[in-house]
């Protein structure tokens, strides 16, 4: 369910759309702006954070302040929306689009609520042969995109929590330490009555409302088939 936000500035509108997106790398993230109201004169930008003395990432008198950001109707003098191309993990956040007074003396006259793009949903692998009941079948969970580097890894199984053999958070490139990534293994036991458990994997982390989560299906190892068997989910 999308959820629009109204903020009111000088008889002037602006909604901003959505309210959270997940995205994977690699992929082009739209974010969606629009003004409606009397006097659409300013000059819009669009932020990452709530900071406004940093470096817009779109700034419509000074289009391509990011190589990357590109408007979806150029020209247009209601919609701001813009497309960021080649989405990286680093750019997870909350962004903001705002319009300024461009007279003598600058000053913000209204800005959306703010659009939180979110990482990607975990991935969860699990063998791809065929486990007999009563063997140890073990499972990995990762994830990435995250700063700060405080994401809470945490496994269920049919809604009862169980302890992993090993969590760890790493940075997403040794050469930068602006994006995180998790990665948590667990070991169970598979039981006959397994055919319709379900193991899952939660994400938490500040950044997000609510959390992440991945479920496997152990019945699909315990058919024998080779398919992962995940299914998506967010948590709340």
């Amino acid at each position: 369910m999308k959820h629009i936000f109204f903020v009111t500035g000088q008889n002037i509108e602006v909604t901003q759309l959505p309210e959270t997106i997940l995205v994977n790398p690699g992929e082009t993230l739209t974010l969606r702006c629009t003004l409606s109201g009397r006097n659409l004169f300013g000059n819009m930008r669009w932020y990452k954070g709530p900071d406004r003395k940093q470096t817009p990432i779109f700034n419509n008198d000074k289009e391509g302040a990011s190589n990357r950001v590109v408007r979806v109707i150029p020209g247009s003098n209601t919609d701001f929306s813009i497309n960021i191309q080649n989405v990286q993990p680093e750019d997870a956040g909350t962004y903001y689009c705002v319009m300024f007074l461009k007279w003598v003396q600058e000053r913000e006259l209204a800005s959306g609520k703010g659009s939180l793009v979110s990482p990607s949903q975990p991935v969860v692998l699990g063998p791809t042969r065929r486990i007999a009941v009563g063997s140890q079948a073990a499972f990995n969970c990762s994830t990435e995109g995250f700063s700060p580097q405080e994401i809470t890894v945490s496994w269920w199984k049919d809604g009862k929590k169980i302890l992993a053999v090993q969590t760890r958070v790493m940075n997403s490139d040794e050469k930068q330490s602006i994006s995180y990534r998790a990665e948590s293994t667990v070991e169970i036991p598979l039981e006959e009555g397994d055919m319709k458990s379900q193991l899952t994997c939660q994400i938490q982390h500040k950044s997000l409302n609510g959390s992440l989560q991945q479920t496997f299906a152990l019945g699909n190892i315990l058919r024998g088939r080779r398919t992962f068997g995940c299914r998506e989910g967010r948590g709340h």
